[in-house]
């Protein structure tokens, strides 16, 4: 059982899991970081990466699928066994099934007054598809959320701190295509609707401020963080490639002049 920094990273074996534990080897040398992945072979893929750059760290790969309670609930048995404490819990995992995008939208957004709008927060462009889990579970919402909210409650005797322990530390992965617009009290998994990736990651933001209130006193703290505009597995097929050379330095640009003032 490991008595040093802990820090867990779901969905670490790509995209802005695996650059998020770049960062932490390259901050925190001493480290021990955990892998948690859905698939075994691509998690040592990228222990290996990680090891070649970071030689001598501690890396551990715990298999979790956070769309299957079911693998969550054994991924967080086996967290506890392996950790006494947990200082870092990174819930980044996160699934968008793209089906190809709304051209109307876009050349309606792009000459409209919401044209920066629309093309920093992604809102309505992409056709989202969604699902069933093998549990019954909307697919988006159980793998962005719900699995997350599980294995943090499951890992409760593992957070927070008391006597020696530190603080830990819930950072979730949300989006600029969160918007409350997508979310309804009425529709949680976002059956209905037609953006379930916008819809879960809105309610993550809540779910995190509500966690605060529960959880604070107890030495624990969520926060959300937003990439902002990446490219990752997810934007993956959503368009060929050579639109997005095309597209990409003009959303960058928008997006780098619409940076909210910290006030």
């Amino acid at each position: 059982m490991s008595s040093g920094k802990i820090a867990i990273v779901t969905g670490a074996n790509a995209g802005i899991g695996l650059a998020l534990c770049k960062q932490l080897l390259d901050s925190h040398p001493h480290l021990t970081l955990c892998l948690a992945c859905r698939n075994q072979q691509r998690a040592q893929q990228a222990k290996e990466t990680l090891s070649i750059s970071h030689p001598g760290a501690i890396i551990d790969i715990v298999i979790i699928d956070t769309s299957c309670v079911r693998s969550v609930l054994k991924a967080a048995h086996i967290f506890k066994e392996k950790y006494n404490h947990i200082d870092f819990l990174y819930l980044n995992a996160g699934v968008m099934q793209a089906g190809g995008v709304r051209w109307n939208r876009i050349l309606s957004g792009i000459f409209s007054s919401r044209c920066v709008h629309v093309l920093t927060t992604g809102e309505g462009l992409i056709v989202q598809k969604n699902g069933k889990t093998d549990e019954g579970l909307m697919n988006v919402f159980a793998t962005n959320l719900f699995g997350h909210y599980v294995l943090l409650q499951e890992l409760e005797s593992c957070l927070g701190s008391s006597g020696n322990d530190s603080p830990s530390q819930l950072i979730w992965t949300s989006s600029s295509n969160a918007q409350r617009c997508n979310f309804s009290m009425d529709d949680l998994q976002h059956e209905k609707g037609e953006e379930p990736y916008s819809s879960s990651k809105y309610a993550t933001d809540m779910l995190s401020v509500a966690l605060n209130d529960k959880f604070n006193e107890r030495g624990i703290y969520s926060h959300t963080t937003c990439p902002g505009l990446v490219m990752t597995n997810l934007t993956d097929g959503i368009l060929p490639a050579w639109i997005w050379s095309l597209v990409l330095p003009f959303m960058f640009l928008v997006s780098s002049n619409t940076v909210e003032p910290p006030f």
